[in-house]
């Protein structure tokens, strides 16, 4: 069975490009439905041999049967056949008796003085309503189980009334959803205004509203539910509105050349739940705005788990994805390509890529921070439970930090992964900012017999920072962002310069951090890997043949090259990362800095083959003087014949002149002088071939090579001084410019 269910799934990705995929979803579902009334008698007698209770609710039955018997209610309302609505209605009428073997410990909850909720678990509460409103009328269920059913969808919903969380997150959303369709199903109850006041406040934080989680995993699962509520409670048009039509854009721009939305912040790698849902919120996103491109993305979600059977879950919110899909949409694979997704407000999150397919190069930066929004939302979930390793909410310490690096369909970098106990597991796993590949920040000295990840330990506890998009442009031959991390409370604001060399395609990464506080620092650039294929002086190569289950292509590895390595020391030490060891690659130093200070990081990504000896090709990259040390980094590789200088200035304030005048940056302050270049550019690449070098400038008054300028703003007068003094002539900055010079 599995292996039809798998062939199936191929069958399902291959319809879905003949735009004939709600057929394919029907006979998955059908399929899936057969596996799982199969499996369903040993589910519940595992379920009745393990641990009945959940520290979070206690009680916690099994999800199966309810998810079963919502895709078999399903299927009878889709065909007709009374066998369906039979099985279906078997398992709603028995599913309370299994609190029979609750442990009396779970029964002592102060919670459950008014009896013990058949569905205290209000992930599947809402299928459980919906399974039975689809078959109630089918003539299946006698009076007496219907009265049963009745009382115990009544007592469940009431249940919400213990916590009745709220705000703008997938938890509050499944709550609501759950107690509108309560009020659909049981119009009469005496409750029934009770539980149509409390789902509409509860649910009046999500519409119209920004969700305050930052986690891949919980997303879907959010939308599926808003999705589902609006339905049930006619209130549809919402999905048409300004912030869920971003909320689709933002997720499809997100799509890796997995198929998947990366698992960033509380995630599991490659989750089929969180594609089938998605699946769903395309579909319906498909719908509303007859948006091929959503389509597409409905389609490629299925990938996820195309070599995969649908459990009877997954089969559920495949059931929504058939309902809402619109087959005269036409998929249209989106054609843009590197960008910010969507801006600097909301998403904060940047994509690199090559393009759209499974072999794409693609590179995902997180600097999305707590932020300003939800702010109630964010307190009151911060004062009621336990979430003190995770930024409000789901969200991980990962600001600045890649999420995912692929390349010719092998992963190459990852995210750590969900939290492997509950709140989380020791030291803030995996949460923690240690377990993400970006900078970390300690005040003091790490002894050098300490271990790096021993050191920079601490109880896992969160610590809010900010973060700014400074830059992103797209160059003739480059891509570059510029994003920014502040803790003042730790005395640093530490700028991440990422770097997508288009041709032969590496990144470059420069972290320039300034020393906001006279102290005693350690700074740790940690990237991470599940195998080092080989080791050199200041350079790994790293591969990733698995996550679990995932296999990826073994024919490509990852160069970490170092060029900057001034008393800063390299090293590996294992860790704990998605349910596996991997290794901790590190640069790290520890020094008294006093405020104004900079230190930077120079990091060269290179995907490459493993075929391929890395020593050879980290040595084509070499740091260039400059006239500004530790205040501007340039670096230069030769490769191919082409000589490629990326010069980043990490101090944005060299240049203010210290009268208040305007214009108030001035060329000879902040000039960097580099190879045959000057310029006081942010940002400035250039790219020597065949006797011709083409470059780019990005915020500057001149550029010059060999002495000669190439480009230089025009003299301006400037009225209206601050200082009370007459006119001055000065020069404004130019946003960007690029020019060739013909040797």
């Amino acid at each position: 069975m599995m292996r039809v269910a798998r062939v199936l799934l191929v069958v399902m990705v291959a319809a879905c490009s003949l735009h004939a995929q709600k057929a394919a979803y029907l006979e998955a579902i059908k399929q899936s439905a057969e596996q799982g009334w199969k499996d369903y008698p040993g589910v519940i007698e595992r379920w009745k041999s393990g641990v009945k209770g959940y520290p979070l609710w206690g009680y916690d039955a099994p999800a199966q049967p309810v998810y079963l018997a919502s895709t078999l209610a399903f299927l009878y309302e889709q065909t007709g056949e009374i066998d369906y609505a039979r099985r279906a209605a078997g398992i709603l009428a028995t599913f309370g008796d299994l609190r029979s073997e609750l442990p009396a410990e779970y029964a002592g909850r102060v919670e459950y003085a008014r009896g013990v909720p058949a569905l205290s678990n209000f992930f599947f509460l809402p299928p459980y309503v919906r399974a039975y409103m689809r078959i109630r009328s089918s003539g299946v269920l006698d009076a007496r189980s219907r009265e049963k059913i009745d009382r115990e969808i009544a007592q469940s919903v009431d249940f919400i009334f213990s916590f009745p969380e709220w705000g703008a997150h997938n938890r509050a959303m499944l709550r609501a959803e759950a107690l509108q369709y309560a009020c659909l199903a049981l119009p009469d109850h005496p409750r029934a205004g009770a539980w149509k006041q409390l789902a509409d406040a509860i649910a009046a934080d999500n519409l119209d509203h920004w969700e305050v989680e930052d986690a891949s995993g919980y997303h879907p699962v959010y939308l599926h539910a808003l999705f589902s509520y609006a339905e049930a409670a006619g209130k549809s048009s919402v999905i048409s509105r300004p912030v869920l039509h971003y909320a689709l854009q933002y997720f499809l721009r997100l799509i890796s050349p997995l198929g998947t939305v990366p698992d960033f912040g509380d995630a599991a790698w490659n989750s089929s739940a969180s594609g089938l849902r998605f699946t769903a919120v395309f579909e319906k996103g498909a719908s509303v705005y007859h948006d091929g491109e959503l389509k597409w993305a409905a389609a490629t979600m299925l990938r996820v788990i195309k070599n995969r059977p649908l459990s009877v879950g997954d089969a559920y919110h495949l059931s929504d994805a058939y309902r809402w899909a619109d087959e005269s949409v036409v998929p249209a694979p989106p054609a843009s390509g590197s960008g910010e997704v969507l801006e600097e407000i909301i998403g904060k999150k940047i994509v690199f890529r090559s393009g759209w397919d499974s072999t794409s190069s693609y590179l995902l930066l997180n600097y999305k921070d707590e932020g300003d929004g939800g702010w109630l939302d964010r307190e009151y979930l911060r004062r009621t439970i336990s979430v003190e390793e995770e930024k409000m909410h789901h969200g991980h310490a990962d600001e600045n930090s890649i999420v995912l690096l692929m390349d010719s369909g092998a992963v190459l970098l990852h995210d750590g992964g969900y939290r492997d106990a509950l709140p989380s597991g020791k030291f803030g796993a995996w949460r923690q900012d240690y377990f993400h590949n970006r900078l970390v920040v300690r005040k003091n000295k790490r002894d050098p017999n300490q271990g790096v990840l021993e050191f920079v330990r601490n109880s896992g506890a969160y610590r809010r920072v900010q973060t700014t998009k400074i830059d992103f442009l797209t160059l003739r031959d480059v891509e570059m962002s510029r994003t920014r991390v502040s803790e003042p409370s730790m005395g640093y604001a530490w700028d991440r310069t990422i770097v997508y060399v288009r041709d032969p395609g590496y990144y470059l990464v420069i972290d320039g951090v300034k020393v906001l506080a006279p102290d005693y620092y350690t700074f740790t650039n940690f990237w991470h890997t599940q195998t080092v294929l080989r080791k050199g002086e200041n350079f790994v190569d790293v591969a990733n043949d698995s996550i679990r289950s995932s296999k990826f292509p073994g024919t490509r590895s990852l160069l970490l090259a170092f060029p900057e390595t001034y008393q800063k020391s390299m090293g590996l030490e294992p860790i704990s990362r998605q349910y596996q060891t991997e290794q901790a690659v590190y640069q790290t130093l520890s020094s008294q800095y006093k405020a104004g200070d900079f230190e930077c990081f120079v990091t060269v990504l290179f995907p490459h083959r493993r075929d391929v000896d890395p020593a050879p090709l980290a040595a084509k990259f070499r740091l260039l003087k400059t006239s500004m040390p530790y205040r501007a980094v340039a670096v230069e590789s030769s490769i191919g014949g082409k000589k490629s200088t990326v010069m980043v200035k990490l101090d944005l304030d060299v240049e203010l002149a210290r009268e208040n005048i305007r214009p108030r940056y001035q060329y000879d302050l902040g000039k960097v002088s580099f190879g045959d270049f000057e310029t006081d550019a942010y940002f400035f690449h250039s790219i020597t071939d065949r006797g011709s070098t083409r470059y780019s400038a990005a915020n500057f008054l001149k550029v010059l090579h060999k002495g000669k300028t190439l480009v230089e703003a025009l003299p301006n007068t400037h009225p209206l001084q601050l200082d009370g003094g007459g006119d001055r002539v000065g020069y404004s900055k130019w946003r960007r410019w690029e020019g060739e010079i013909k040797e």
